[in-house]
């Protein structure tokens, strides 16, 4: 790990209070995941199986676990007796993981709006403000972790609260580009007036408007992976039968 990185940057989207009372393997895992999509570890950097123990105060055990969970998320590669690395943004992963999160995502609004419940409209708000707030001070990593607070909140109204970790495990190498992206002309306001109108269809009982922003919301995903290989040329690696030139057939809606 880079030894110019601080524990502070490894803070995971709540900040220091979040790891108390976690399992260590999970405090582990929290702080290097978040380092990884905030790009604070770039890919390629080693990480120092050693240097982590001692920063985040854990043993090797809760450590190794923690680095097996970002393997199997592709987040990390382990090369045997070489050391442990951050891999590369991969674009097909990136696909992956919004296939998955869109599909499951999809349904979920629409039974958040069957559901609504207005005891769900603090937890709204709160989100507003704070996304607002972190828009104001230019704070990229606080506005993707409250970004995706708002879309746990959904599954929760959903009543399948659970689905969000599914997507969260199945999402890393798309919140990296989501992340990279975050600072183009106009983001801030798109989203905040994006999550408006997705929650107002959802308090209104609309299912399928509800349904058809968030779809109009997710699918922008192509705009992202192309601003960030316009940005950062070979940040992303684009795999054979992965490239740019099929990104809109692969991410096209499935006819309603």
């Amino acid at each position: 790990m880079n030894n110019n990185l601080k524990r502070f940057d490894l803070l995971p989207d709540h900040g220091a209070a979040s790891a108390a009372g976690q399992p260590k393997a999970l405090a582990a895992y929290n702080f290097i995941r978040h380092a990884i999509i905030t790009m604070r570890m770039q890919p390629g950097t080693t990480i120092s199986e050693k240097e982590t123990c001692a920063q985040l105060g854990v043993s090797r055990t809760p450590m190794r676990e923690a680095v097996l969970r970002l393997a199997q998320e592709g987040l990390v590669n382990v090369v045997p007796s070489g050391g442990t690395f951050v891999n590369n943004i991969s674009l097909r992963g990136v696909i992956e993981g919004h296939l998955v999160r869109s599909s499951l995502e999809l349904r979920m609004v629409r039974l958040a709006a069957r559901c609504y419940d207005p005891v769900h409209d603090r937890d709204f708000d709160l989100l507003m403000f704070l996304q607002a707030d972190a828009a104001k001070r230019e704070d990229y990593d606080r506005f993707l972790a409250v970004d995706n607070d708002f879309h746990r909140l959904i599954c929760r109204m959903a009543g399948f609260p659970d689905i969000w970790q599914t997507i969260h495990n199945a999402t890393g190498q798309l919140d990296r580009v989501r992340r990279t992206a975050i600072p183009r002309s106009g983001y801030f306001d798109e989203v905040e007036q994006e999550h408006r109108a997705i929650y107002d269809a959802i308090r209104a009982g609309d299912a399928r408007r509800a349904h058809d922003l968030l779809r109009q919301h997710l699918d922008d995903i192509a705009a992202v992976v192309e601003y960030v290989v316009t940005d950062q040329p070979g940040l992303i690696v684009q795999e054979p039968g992965f490239d740019l030139s099929k990104l809109d057939l692969m991410l096209a809606p499935p006819a309603q």
